[in-house]
């Protein structure tokens, strides 16, 4: 099949200036036109529309839904909707089916892991009667600026008033800060919507080159190559696995944190969860995180749509997660609540920030079981995928191979397992 034929969408014509040329899909000035712009936009609306709904609950929280949700909405932007607007498919599922299989990876990736940090946050919100302790610490904030203001004019303070000021300055302080962050942290998986098998793409793989008799070249999809034993698919491979299997010991580790946390608190012994992933650092679930953004852009390298801007991605999530909005906020307000609450648990963290790392395992944890239990998760799965990826393989790969001349590119029926032309 000619890709190149495929009408235009609907869209086309609406469109205040034509698609990118594919020469920007892997570029730097590409990315930052074709997927950070477009990403700022729509984050920041996102942001807006948070900001509107928990203005209007008065819910400082709301902020929580939007991290995961807006970065599945990312994803599906850029990898589907988008190249259908701009013309490249009849619609969004002929997109999704003809998408490389390890963007396919990326996309279900970003899509399992925000829906289940979506559905968790949903959950713990819907437990609370009010704001998350991190928000009315920043409440209090607000309050103590104002009293410290109405003190010297002997005036009452009003509280409506507090949360009037709060609000207004919430957006700017709060909502629209993390929709930067989260434009730059979707840098991991920018090349999703690039991997349609159109000649010209830099992310194409090819087996031959002009080299080969007769200049025959064999296109793949992207990902396809990791089954080939064509130039660079041993290598390849092994990055492809090793994306599977970070990506997946990170969602395990995401997994197992939150169901030990919820039956630890659940069970209440008036001393803090030190057990099972927890005793690998203080905040695995922060580690899982990073590790499932650290994977996309091992999957793009494999897959071939890369750049090493996608890096970017996992780096500003690292650096939201331990220094903005993660584990230094978290652990300030845990330690400020227990010092009020529980004293035995106030002692009991002091002890635990001695013995273990915030995010890095440290050497010792070599020996600890849970530790090989996340690894071992990580591995079974990029075995599993890997096997299920071959069967599969062994019924339906039909590659094109293209004839290329001096003017002209033919297109034909591959298949790959008889290897000649249909």
């Amino acid at each position: 099949m000619d890709f190149q034929s495929i009408p235009p969408s609907p869209f086309t014509p609406r469109l205040p200036h034509p698609p990118l040329p594919p020469s920007t899909t892997t570029n730097t000035l590409g990315i930052l036109s074709s997927h950070l712009f477009p990403s700022l936009t729509l984050h920041t609306t996102l942001s807006l529309a948070a900001y509107s709904a928990g203005r209007f609950t008065n819910r400082l929280d709301a902020k929580d839904l939007l991290w995961p949700s807006a970065f599945v909405g990312n994803v599906w932007y850029h990898g589907v909707v988008w190249p259908y607007m701009t013309g490249r498919g009849r619609g969004a599922w002929e997109f999704i089916r003809e998408m490389g299989y390890g963007n396919k990876l990326i996309l279900t990736g970003v899509t399992v892991w925000g829906c289940r940090l979506f559905w968790k946050v949903f959950w713990r919100i819907k437990g609370r009667e009010r704001d998350d302790g991190r928000y009315e610490r920043y409440r209090e904030v607000v309050r103590r600026k104002k009293g410290k203001g109405d003190l010297e004019k002997a005036v009452v303070i009003d509280e409506g008033e507090v949360e009037r000021e709060m609000w207004n300055k919430a957006f700017i302080g709060i909502f629209l800060p993390e929709a930067f962050v989260q434009s730059f942290v979707s840098l991991g998986w920018c090349g999703v919507g690039y991997s349609r098998p159109v000649l010209g793409h830099h992310g194409q793989h090819y087996f031959g080159g002009n080299d080969s008799p007769g200049g025959l070249e064999v296109l793949l999809h992207h990902g396809d190559g990791l089954q080939s034993g064509g130039s660079g698919g041993g290598w390849r491979r092994w990055v492809h696995g090793i994306a599977v299997g970070v990506f997946a010991a990170g969602l395990a580790l995401g997994i197992l944190a939150d169901s030990q946390l919820g039956k630890g608190k659940k069970a209440d012994k008036g001393s803090i969860v030190r057990k099972g992933v927890w005793s690998i650092v203080r905040h695995p679930n922060y580690l899982g995180d990073f590790l499932v953004h650290l994977s996309f852009p091992l999957m793009a390298l494999a897959d071939g749509v890369f750049d090493p801007i996608m890096f970017v991605g996992p780096l500003a999530n690292y650096i939201s997660l331990r220094f903005i909005g993660g584990d230094k906020e978290n652990e300030r307000y845990q330690m400020e609540k227990y010092e009020k609450e529980s004293v035995r648990k106030y002692e009991e963290y002091k002890q635990w920030k001695r013995e273990k790392n915030s995010f890095w395992p440290g050497i010792g944890e070599v020996g600890n079981l849970w530790t090989w239990a996340v690894v071992g998760i990580g591995g079974l799965a990029a075995v599993g995928e890997r096997v299920g990826y071959i069967e599969m393989g062994e019924w339906s790969f039909d590659v094109p191979i293209a004839t290329t001349t001096a003017s002209t590119t033919t297109i034909y029926p591959y298949d790959i397992n008889n290897s000649e032309v249909l």
